[in-house]
């Protein structure tokens, strides 16, 4: 599954939804990646984030390619209310076939529905 920066906020406020999603796919030995440019919205370093830093431990760090990131200019110009880094996200979910956690289904809804219906999973 793929962590959006809501993802990454409910897990460092400790919410129960995030953490079993987390404990399903550990325990499925299912991939847990967060893209580069979710790291760089969610970080802000220090003590507020030593969760994320331990989560950040078990996971896998997307970086952002090249493919990735042109589909996703191709999803912005298509889906007019997108932001940069939900196209990105999506974008990275869709290349890597795997379900997008999020905390903003409805935003992110346009843009899965852009690239073929990418799964959504809230928390």
């Amino acid at each position: 599954m793929i962590l959006d920066t809501g993802a990454l906020i409910a897990f460092e406020r400790g919410k129960q939804r995030i953490a079993a999603l987390l404990d399903e796919a550990s325990f499925d030995d299912s991939p847990i990646v967060v893209p580069t440019v979710v790291l760089a919205e969610a970080w802000r370093g220090g003590r507020r984030t030593a969760r994320l830093a331990m989560l950040l431990r078990a996971v896998r760090v997307e970086p952002l390619h090249d493919a990735v990131a042109r589909r996703a200019g191709e999803a912005l110009a298509a889906v007019k209310s997108a932001t940069t880094i939900d196209a990105i996200v999506v974008s990275c979910a869709d290349a890597l076939g795997l379900p997008l956690v999020t905390s903003d289904v409805d935003d992110m809804k346009r843009l899965a529905d852009h690239f073929g219906g990418v799964a959504l999973i809230a928390v």
